[in-house]
């Protein structure tokens, strides 16, 4: 009687101590997925593809030291920006990465001031290059550098560190600070070129300049009747400016990135101690945190955060929006990694603290200060932030503003919006809703007298398309679809146990898939391929509780009822607005059809 009891207690035991080893493993190969955290676009770098090379080849101090070019090739290369032959300065570039030699954080910072200051030849020097030619060239050689010699490298780390705290040697720089480096000099230009337009002015001096032979070029200048190859930031075009500063911080951002997904792969625990470091913490804590502690929102902070509210609120071009947004991303991720502490095996997950959240607010408190506040610049914010859970808040900060009495945007949320049919209450008229700004040009200047509007209304497609952001980022932060395919799988594989080889259909009788069944397959659906598994990418320190595993219970069931509702949806104008969470929904379970 008592080894029946036993045997009871047993077998309702292990559903229990399976449902927190899935969480577990769920989490756990969340917290190592850095193509997920950081956002990162395709392709990946090879050392995320590949960690366990990158830690054998590039890690190990034992291996073999990167070639780096030779102090007098450096000489050579950097000596052909002075004597007017950028073409041949790019041709060295790339000769130097056929040799497989890393070149230097002198010319690398070298390359990235050529990119900033090279204007088109005058036709007097009969030049045989143009300066798109030599930009593209220059971007193109900075880039393959940072694949072929990653920052992960341990005995390039000092070289880029060099690289980001370097300084631009021109004098049309001589207003920017050498001692902030090279991001947040770009970034200072930047936030300049947004709030001023100088352009009328910079016409006049380009061509008073033009006609005027330059009497302070040096003798070792290729010149022919005192004209020469010009270097000068500021007398390029307003929008030309824009074009080249964000190349430059478009390569910095990926260095950023590139060094800090190795470093969260490299520190799953004692996150918080080697982020505080010095000597172990990666490169973007290095740059915003450098006179405080890691986490806190400051001065560099703050002015970011008004740089992307800005380009957002004037609609710049949405290639150079993402740039931004990558690096509102990467310190949104350093500051969540801030409040990481694994010394006795618990973090709670996700793990939102003090920082994280305050983070968040600062974000919306510079969106509520804009000039152009409304619903576009709320929008348009939160379409182009990329990191989840800053998603989520400011969709939350909107949603309430728009009804307090709305449920959160989590998976129950959403499902009450389905139920309550609450999108029904907003219009479709597109003519009461602001959708672009007054001007034409790419790069409008900021208006700091800007009227803010009186009433700022939003359709049910922007209404939809926000719910759905909420829920999505939710999804997100939670690894729910994850978790929901770790069910699937397993209940797939417990019925393919139990059903027998003459019980299944055949794929030609009227019980299998026929072709009304395959016509009704969403064309939008996206086939996940599993990852292959590997138990060193499984964090073993996530806190998984009771609590935890109720609540993700909890959001499977509504889940589920999301899909019910979903299918229940009348006509064909509602399944269009839902269009994306149907999409998304079915990436999550493949068996969805609606």
């Amino acid at each position: 009687m008592s080894s029946s009891r036993k045997r009871l207690k047993l077998e309702a035991a292990e559903p229990e101590l399976a449902a927190f080893e899935k969480l577990n493993l769920v989490l756990g190969r969340h917290y190592f997925d850095v193509q997920q955290r950081l956002s990162l676009d395709l392709p990946l770098p090879f050392c995320v593809r590949n960690v366990s090379v990158c830690a054998t080849t590039h890690v190990r101090k034992s291996g073999i030291r990167t070639r780096i070019v030779g102090s007098m090739c450096e000489e050579n290369t950097r000596e052909q920006i002075r004597e007017q032959r950028p073409d041949q300065f790019v041709y060295f570039l790339f000769h130097a990465l056929r040799r497989q030699e890393f070149i230097g954080s002198n010319l690398f910072v070298a390359g990235l001031e050529l990119i900033l200051t090279i204007d088109e030849p005058p036709p007097e020097l009969q030049a045989d290059y143009a300066a798109s030619e030599v930009l593209l060239g220059t971007y193109e050689a900075l880039e393959k550098c940072l694949d072929r010699f990653p920052p992960c490298r341990w005995d390039l780390r000092p070289a880029y560190h060099d690289i980001i705290f370097g300084h631009f040697d021109a004098p049309c720089f001589s207003k920017c600070d050498p001692k902030e480096g090279l991001l947040k000099n770009t970034l200072y230009l930047l936030e300049h070129l947004i709030e001023n337009d100088d352009q009328p002015n910079r016409a006049i001096e380009r061509t008073t300049r033009a006609r005027k032979p330059n009497a302070d070029s040096n003798s070792s200048s290729w010149r022919i009747g005192g004209h020469r190859q010009s270097y000068d930031f500021e007398q390029l075009p307003r929008e030309e400016r824009f074009k080249r500063l964000f190349m430059v911080l478009e390569l910095l951002v990926k260095l950023l990135e590139m060094d800090l997904a190795m470093w969260i792969l490299r520190n799953p625990s004692k996150t918080q101690q080697n982020l505080c470091n010095r000597s172990h913490c990666p490169l973007i804590a290095q740059l915003v945190w450098r006179d405080c502690a890691p986490g806190v929102v400051n001065l560099f902070i703050r002015k970011l955060f008004e740089a992307f509210v800005n380009i957002n609120a004037l609609e710049y071009p949405e290639q150079d929006i993402t740039v931004i947004s990558r690096l509102l991303n990467l310190i949104t991720v350093a500051v969540n990694l801030s409040e990481f502490q694994d010394n006795d095996g618990m973090i709670e997950y996700p793990c939102l603290k003090e920082n994280s959240i305050y983070f968040a607010k600062q974000l919306w408190t510079t969106m509520e200060k804009s000039a152009y506040f409304g619903m576009r610049l709320c929008l348009a914010s939160i379409r182009h932030v990329r990191t989840p859970y800053l998603i989520h808040f400011l969709v939350n900060q909107l949603i309430r503003k728009l009804n307090p009495h709305l449920h959160p945007p989590n998976i129950r949320g959403f499902f009450q919006q389905l139920l309550n049919r609450q999108w029904v209450a907003y219009g479709s008229d597109m003519g009461s809703v602001a959708t672009s700004p007054s001007t034409t040009l790419a790069y409008p200047v900021l208006n700091r007298n800007q009227k803010r509007a009186i009433s700022s209304d939003i359709t049910c497609e922007q209404y939809v398309d926000l719910v759905f952001r909420g829920f999505q980022a939710y999804c997100d932060m939670y690894a729910i679809a994850a978790y929901f395919r770790e069910f699937a799988s397993k209940q797939e594989s417990e019925d393919v146990d139990m059903e027998s080889d003459d019980q299944s259909a055949p794929l030609g009788s009227k019980e299998g898939l026929t072709r009304e069944a395959l016509e009704s397959i969403p064309r939008d659906i996206r086939i996940v391929s599993q990852p292959v598994p590997d138990d060193r990418m499984v964090f073993r320190g996530i806190n998984v509780t009771t609590e935890t595993v109720l609540e993700y219970r909890e959001n499977l069931k509504y889940l589920l009822l999301i899909e019910q509702q979903l299918k229940k949806l009348e006509t064909v104008e509602e399944r269009q607005l839902f269009h994306k969470s149907i999409s998304f929904l079915s990436s999550i379970d493949p068996l969805l059809v609606i």
